[in-house]
């Protein structure tokens, strides 16, 4: 007895409005849309949503026929006679034929440059371009159909008083007679259906179907034999798909093969619709078509979905058999055996027990049924005698077969051995523990308990804990082929254990995903999770699913690997899936496209490039990617370049992105789908957005502003030229004094300076006398005297050369290090970008941080006394002079002052007086930075000076 079965399927009207439930056509067009042709009109879907398409002169909502041309412009007519075509986004009439077609619903051609109609009056061409109509042929047409060479249409001649059915072929407007049928009366419902290969002539006589194959070289028809299923059944369509005939009836849909001229039967879907087209999407997605009953699809026609509601049961437990065969358990005491989907028999237990688990003994030809209390029974499968054998194998969690002779058996509290299982069993008890998994791989027993993974010997039975990294293992499900062990973890995920060693199984799953069940075959693991059922092939490394896109929308818990299916068991049905290359989907993301651009609120065409007003900058975006929901399967992401380069993900059914106020500037808009399943996101065409700055922010408007600001300061100097004549005079006088005071305050700090550094010299001159060093006394006299005539040239200038200041401070510290008793090493470093010689710097400005450096950063080093100074440019033209020591730092010479010095350095604070007098008096904007230097303990070791100064 077959099981009801049918592919797994959506129902449109439950997961969009859909607008109507008698539909007549269905089509794909270029772009992925799909086109209803319906009772109340044409629409378009686009996977999230249905667009009505309707002309003001249409007659008649009803519309059918759609078809393509070559450019991928929609066509269709309705039963008035009008012909309509979809253009820019709306369906405008071509022509109304009404005349013609006389109410009737016409079969039409679309030709390169003409569309030809088959009427009740004759075949007439219409001219695309002037609509001039040219009749063809002469005669009743009841109906026709074309492949891409040919036409064939089925007529009457009406010769004299004799009416003369026939079937032509049209080639190059020239007809060649096929069939004649010779009747008084006129044919029933004759229908005519052209493919690449094949030709078919149906109708009816006294309500059973004829049908004639047509040889399209021969141009000769033969009657066939019309399969007995197809003889009183109203036929709406003949589809040819991927080889397979579909006639679509009102009882569904019967799929036949042809050989030898000769329908073969394979197949009936859906028996209580009424179908009356069918669609297969790029993304291999089978739209049904009904008349009463909407649109319904299935995502993926070879699984299909059986249930055992007349068995008023609930499936429990499962198991297979050989080849294709298992057996269901339910909570009633039942065993209901299958063959692929046919139900063969059903085995009643005594009284009503909840089955908990079967093992089938491929070898004994035994049945295990282990009851969900203290009871288990054994099945020999030949006899199909029961036989009870108690508790024997009852609340059973596991089986693992270990030799012809021994089985383990775990139930919720003990892991047991017998040996004979199936006559006098002798039982062994192996670990007083809650079984949950175990296999038998390599002469070793493994078993999973809810207190760790252990290994045992065959031979003894003696165990050993297996670990991973040090932890014991908590294993919901194991699988294994000939070479290793795979290992679903509580929390470690899945693991694969081969040759003692257990490593991460490295299956890209998705995170956090928990594994109900794993089972090999051969190459391949199988793993059921509440996302639906992961294929994973141990060679490849590639992993594919069977899920929610795929109408598998269920958590996948229990089921079984057969020889050529795999079987998903629920409580109240079960799932078929073959094991065939066709089972999984290359999945692909339809073009993605800007449907609509809004700007401050208001739609506007969608172009490549806006130039918009500064106020215009308010941007709402939406876009789709069209196919089958799309709107639940396809993920976006976006950028704007010149905001930011990586992507942002878009919430998943959401079609838009705004953009509120952009500030003035270019922005680039890109966005990509990508379809769940698929392997490779597709990409929109960019948008680019230039909003202008507002005019106030332009040149022109700077331009304006400045020429109204100076004219009036033009005409307000020159009203007032007269009477501010000697108080423009007085402030230019007022102003030679300042700067002459100015440049009296900096010859005055320098006079102050000069003395500061001879009194500093002289009392190392002294120190060196008062020991009795007389060369180096007189050494050091030599340098002194030197460096007292640079002080004495070089105090007379405002500036000079960054040469000469630097000459003079290597003079100084030259004299240093003798007083250092050569414990100070010093380096200067200089930038080749420098041009010392042309470069300007206020006179002996860099000398007392240096000095500074000396007297309270290193004098009270004992060694290692360092200094550096390094001159460079950096950008906009910057002199950059850095003073660095590796002193006890100016936290640590504070506290080493005595009371009656705390306060800063003559120099020093003359400098920052010179920097003062600079920046206000002569606009050279000089800066001093003073940084401490610490470790990464926080330790002092060092000051660092920065001075800054524009190149001039």
């Amino acid at each position: 007895m077959a099981v009801n079965q049918n592919p797994i399927t959506v129902d449109m009207a439950s997961v969009s409005n859909l607008p109507d439930v008698e539909f007549y056509d269905i089509l794909e067009d270029n772009e992925n849309y799909i086109w209803l042709a319906a009772d109340k009109g044409l629409y378009r879907y686009n996977g999230q949503s249905y667009k009505r398409f309707v002309n003001l002169k249409q007659k008649a909502n009803s519309l059918f026929q759609l078809k393509l041309d070559e450019q991928g412009k929609l066509w269709c007519n309705n039963i008035y006679g009008q012909l309509f075509y979809v253009e820019n986004d709306s369906l405008k009439l071509f022509y109304d034929a009404n005349i013609l077609s006389k109410g009737q619903l016409a079969p039409y051609q679309i030709l390169r440059n003409s569309i030809r109609l088959f009427t009740i009056t004759g075949v007439y061409d219409i001219n695309k371009s002037n609509k001039k109509v040219t009749k063809v042929f002469d005669g009743i047409c009841l109906s026709s159909a074309n492949n891409s060479l040919s036409n064939y249409t089925f007529l009457i001649n009406k010769e004299g008083r004799i009416k003369q059915h026939r079937l032509y072929k049209f080639e190059n407007n020239e007809p060649t007679k096929i069939l004649e049928i010779k009747s008084s009366n006129f044919i029933q419902s004759p229908k005519l259906f052209a493919f690449k290969d094949t030709v078919f002539f149906i109708h009816k006589v006294a309500n059973a179907n004829i049908i004639y194959l047509v040889d399209k070289v021969r141009n000769h028809a033969k009657q066939i034999v019309t399969p007995l299923a197809l003889q009183n059944e109203t036929i709406y369509n003949l589809l040819n798909i991927e080889d397979d005939y579909w006639f679509l009836t009102s009882s569904g849909a019967f799929l036949y093969t042809l050989k030898h001229n000769k329908l073969e039967f394979k197949e009936q879907l859906f028996k209580a619709e009424s179908i009356t087209d069918v669609e297969v999407d790029f993304n291999g997605n089978y739209w049904f078509t009904t008349l009463d009953n909407g649109v319904i699809v299935s995502p993926n026609l070879n699984i299909r979905c059986a249930d055992i509601e007349t068995f008023e049961a609930k499936v429990t437990a499962a198991v297979a058999l050989k080849n294709n065969n298992f057996v269901l358990g339910t909570n009633n005491g039942k065993l209901l055996f299958y063959n692929e989907s046919t139900h063969i028999k059903t085995l009643k237990l005594p009284g009503k027990k909840i089955i908990g688990k079967l093992y089938f003994d491929a070898q004994e030809n035994q049945l295990i049924v282990s009851i969900n209390s203290s009871e288990s029974y054994i099945v020999n499968l030949k006899t199909n005698k029961i036989v009870d054998v108690k508790h024997t194998f009852s609340v059973a969690k596991s089986f693992s077969k270990i030799d012809e002779e021994v089985l383990f058996y775990g139930n919720y509290r003990q892991g047991i051995v017998y040996k004979n299982p199936f006559n006098n069993p002798q039982k062994q008890i192996i670990k007083e523990s809650r079984v949950k998994a175990s296999v038998v791989l390599n002469n070793q027993l493994y078993v999973s308990y809810v207190d760790g993974f252990y290994k045992y010997d065959l031979n003894t039975f003696h165990s050993k804990e297996i670990l991973y990294k040090k932890n014991s293992l908590l294993v919901n499900s194991i699988a294994n082929n000939d070479k290793s062990i795979w290992l679903a973890t509580q929390h470690n995920g899945l693991l694969k254990l081969e040759n003692n060693n257990i490593t991460e199984a490295k299956i890209n799953l998705p995170n956090k995903l928990q594994v109900n069940e794993i089972q090999s075959d051969g190459d391949i693991l199988w793993i059921s999770t509440d996302l639906g059922l992961f294929h994973y092939n141990t060679i490849s490394k590639t992993l594919k699913l069977l899920g929610e896109q795929d109408g598998l929308n269920i958590a996948v818990n229990d089921f079984l690997v057969l020889q050529d299916k795999i079987i998903i068991t629920l409580p109240k049905a079960f799932y078929i899936l073959p094991k065939k290359e066709g089972l999984f989907k290359e999945y692909k993301t339809t073009n993605v496209r800007i449907e609509s651009v809004s700007i401050n609120g208001k739609d506007t065409l969608v172009n490549s490039h806006y130039r918009l007003p500064y106020n215009l900058n308010n941007i709402v975006l939406k876009f789709n990617s069209n196919g089958f929901q799309s709107n639940a399967n396809v993920k976006y992401q976006y950028r704007v370049k010149q905001i930011d380069t990586s992507w942002h993900g878009i919430p998943l059914n959401t079609h838009f992105v705004n953009f509120n106020s952009l500030a003035s500037g270019i922005y680039t808009f890109e966005i990509k789908a990508q379809n769940v399943s698929a392997k490779q996101p597709v990409f929109a065409k960019p948008i680019t957005f230039i909003i202008a700055k507002p005019f106030w922010e332009t040149y022109w408007f700077y331009g304006l502003v400045l020429l109204i600001v100076f004219g009036l300061i033009w005409l307000y100097f020159s009203w007032r030229l007269q009477q501010k004549e000697e108080q423009r005079i007085a402030e230019i006088d007022k102003i030679l004094i300042d700067k002459k005071i100015t440049n009296l305050r900096l010859e005055n700090l320098r006079s102050q300076m000069n003395p500061h550094f001879i009194f500093n010299a002289l009392n190392s001159i002294q120190d060196y006398i008062v020991s009795n060093e007389k060369e180096l006394a007189s050494s050091y006299l030599v340098k002194f005297s030197r460096l007292i005539r640079m002080y004495l040239d070089y105090s007379q200038q405002n500036e000079i050369t960054l040469e000469e200041e630097l000459n003079a401070l290597k003079l100084y510290l030259e004299l240093e290090k003798v007083r250092f008793e050569e414990e100070l090493e010093y380096d200067i470093n200089i930038n080749h970008q420098v041009k010392t010689k042309q470069i300007k710097v206020p006179s002996l400005f860099i000398q007392p941080y240096v000095e500074n450096a000396l007297k309270h950063g290193l004098l009270h080093k004992t060694k290692d006394r360092q200094l550096m100074v390094d001159v460079k440019i950096v950008k906009n033209n910057i002199l950059q002079i850095t003073i660095e020591d590796n002193g006890i730092g100016r936290v640590q010479s504070e506290k080493l002052k005595r009371p009656n010095q705390q306060h800063k350095p003559f120099a020093t604070k003359a400098n920052e007086e010179r920097v003062h007098l600079y920046r206000n008096k002569l606009k050279r904007n000089i800066t001093i930075a003073i940084e401490d230097l610490y470790t990464q303990n926080q330790i002092a070791s060092g000051t660092m000076v920065v001075i800054t100064m524009p190149i001039q």
